[in-house]
């Protein structure tokens, strides 16, 4: 395989680039500890940025672990794991659910990365209005992950009214020859995609509070002079 090819696509290359991003951060938080001492920022920003990621593989690896027990057929087939689970139907569950948690982390480390650095660009240092501590953004995240699963299951009664159907061809083929138990992938299928409308929508609204949270320590500063 490809250096470029196992780095993007393999388990051991999604690894390493973890690796890589929390080593890079700890190298910057150091220097600019060392440089600002008690004034630093960095780490705590860093740390922030950990704890989001690590709050959306979470989210990731138990979303899937769902999903994957709702229906083998949307990561056999779907996900196309057939070659790594093997030719055996339905798929080992052991590994079906370590595939599926593999899946779950692949695609959320990087949603927690965005949403964080969002987060905080929503808190960057402003001339009209005092920034919050990091504590305050954490607490944004409880809200947003309700909001994620809430869309989540939005997502798995529409995919268990067969609505794909609607928008999507292969979908009502599958629905119209009972092939790949359709109800329960399309179930599968809308928690995933509930799961992405929701961290956005989830997002838009932890931004709005943290604006609105920084506007009222503005109040607050001006009422207490």
């Amino acid at each position: 395989m490809p250096i470029w090819s196992w780095l993007t696509q393999s388990t051991a290359g999604l690894a390493l680039r973890i690796a890589i991003g929390v080593l890079v951060f700890a190298v910057l938080a150091l220097h600019d500890l060392r440089k600002n001492g008690n004034r630093a920022t960095r780490w705590r920003e860093y740390s922030f940025l950990l704890l989001s990621v690590d709050a959306a593989m979470i989210y990731g690896v138990v979303n899937d672990q769902i999903t994957s027990a709702l229906s083998w057929e949307y990561f056999y087939y779907g996900k196309e794991l057939s070659q790594e689970l093997g030719p055996q139907i339905p798929p080992d569950p052991l590994k079906l659910h370590l595939a599926a948690a593999v899946v779950g982390i692949k695609a959320t480390w990087s949603a927690g990365l965005l949403i964080g650095v969002a987060l905080l660009f929503a808190n960057n240092p402003s001339s009209s209005f005092p920034r919050l501590r990091n504590r305050a953004l954490l607490k944004q995240l409880p809200l947003l992950l309700t909001i994620t699963a809430m869309t989540a299951a939005l997502g798995a009664l529409a995919g268990q009214r067969a609505l794909p159907t609607l928008w999507n061809a292969d979908f009502a083929e599958m629905l119209r020859r009972d092939e790949m138990r359709p109800r329960r992938f399309m179930t599968a299928y809308g928690i995933h995609l509930g799961g992405y409308v929701g961290g956005l929508i989830g997002t838009i609204v932890a931004i709005v509070r943290i604006r609105r949270e920084r506007r009222a320590s503005l109040s607050d500063l001006h009422q207490s002079r």
